[in-house]
């Protein structure tokens, strides 16, 4: 069983409870504006280009098979064109180290095996494995098999999930995971398709069924600033999550750090410029909803 994982994030204290080892793995069925990690949303592994690190020698393009590289008028990757790549030679050949790939396949066996060296860590502080994304359930087979085989080893698992997945998918999970970390960015139908290409009935009706099967769920709210800010939107979010018998909440403050990103993997669209909120301002949308009867915290 073999996967794409772009990230390995080990002494995690941010995606569940405890210390926890964080796999991002590739691939996401939504096109968010905001992603900070927009490598993640496509499927296969692709390089990343940073411009400082080069040294114009033009290595990368006399290996390249596929003749996806090119030097003029400016130095250019065709994605499209070495998706299907199976040696991306021009990463191994970069004597600058302008370029590394974003994304790896690795078997269970082999991630398992990072997972378990911090044990230790685990069990003094409640931790354990985190699947991440991109979108986890894209590969629906391998993380199940990931989850599977931690819980035979007694680590303990979450998911992080925007749950715009087929129901079969998340459904295949639920036996293998202690936590899951669903994220909702809007209740507004045609606003939430409009900026992710997300189906909102389909979305919260999922979170709904999972939290139905008897799942513990922790609710996450993105808190993007000209989407989804508003105080009326962010309650709307809040009482979603009251009338699913969802009770803990944590809002996640926007920020701009994956922006420079999209000029590596030669994202023709850019992300809008957005000011974050601040700290004052979070703070007021946690005591909203925790008005609401939520558990409501910073994430």
């Amino acid at each position: 069983m073999k996967g794409i994982v772009f990230d390995i994030q080990r002494f995690c204290v941010h995606d569940g409870p405890g210390i926890r080892t964080t796999l991002f793995l590739k691939g996401c069925p939504l096109h968010c504006d905001w992603c900070c990690n927009p490598e993640s949303q496509r499927r296969f592994p692709q390089p990343l280009y940073d411009e400082a690190k080069c040294i114009g020698c033009g290595s990368c393009a006399e290996v390249c098979t596929r003749g996806a590289i090119s030097l003029k008028p400016a130095y250019h990757i065709a994605v499209k064109i070495c998706r299907d790549c199976e040696s991306h030679a021009c990463v191994e050949e970069c004597y600058g180290e302008a370029l590394s790939l974003a994304g790896r396949t690795y078997t269970v066996e082999e991630l398992l095996e990072t997972v378990e060296r911090d044990q230790g860590f685990y069990q003094f502080s409640k931790g354990g494995l985190t699947l991440s994304g991109g979108e986890a359930l894209m590969q629906t087979d391998f993380a199940v098999e990931l989850l599977r085989q931690s819980k035979e080893r007694g680590i303990h698992t979450a998911l992080e999930t925007c749950s715009a997945c087929p129901w079969e998918s998340i459904r295949r999970t639920i036996p293998y995971v202690d936590v899951y970390l669903c994220d909702v960015k809007h209740t507004d139908p045609e606003k939430l398709k409009a900026e992710t290409g997300g189906n909102a009935e389909e979305i919260l009706g999922h979170i709904r069924k999972l939290r139905k099967s008897g799942a513990y769920i922790i609710g996450r709210i993105p808190v993007i600033p000209g989407f989804n800010d508003k105080a009326e939107e962010i309650a709307a979010i809040g009482r979603f999550f009251l009338e699913s018998d969802i009770g803990e909440v944590q809002l996640l403050a926007f920020h701009r750090m994956g922006e420079p990103k999209y000029r590596k993997i030669f994202r023709e669209q850019r992300p809008r410029k957005r000011q974050a909120l601040t700290g004052e301002e979070m703070q007021e949308r946690v005591e909203l909803l925790q008005a609401l009867g939520l558990q409501a915290s910073m994430g």
